[in-house]
């Protein structure tokens, strides 16, 4: 990967992707997600330009970028109203306080998660 290029790839590529709705265009799609995983946290602020289906879709599928956004939210919290529907996506801070069935809830997510994606792709 060629780091000189994540500060363009993360301000000015993803974001015109999106205004594109590259969501529309399923393999190129999945492409984004990975190109998104890959360059986070730099690209957590173009994805937060996302409509909340496609975002909610992208922490489906790659779970691991959840926590990340739900930190880069809460310390960029300027409109509560927005930030409380981020967090509606992200969900609660599970590594705060996960209780007896945090790993349980992580697994459910993971298994949901699995479904939806199997689900999607026989359609």
């Amino acid at each position: 990967m060629y780091k000189s290029l994540v500060g363009f790839v993360s301000t000015t590529l993803l974001s015109r992707l999106i205004t594109k709705k590259i969501w529309m265009n399923g393999p190129l799609w999945e492409g984004f997600i990975v190109c998104a995983k890959v360059i986070a946290p730099a690209s957590f602020g173009a994805l937060l330009q996302l409509p909340k289906e496609q975002l909610k879709d992208l922490v489906e599928k790659q779970p691991g970028l959840k926590s990340g956004l739900r930190d880069y939210v809460v310390k960029k919290a300027g409109n509560k109203a927005r930030t409380a529907g981020y967090l509606d996506i992200f969900g609660e801070d599970e590594s705060q306080d996960p209780g007896p069935s945090g790993e349980a809830n992580g697994q459910q997510q993971v298994q949901h998660a699995q479904a939806v994606s199997l689900s999607s792709s026989a359609s």
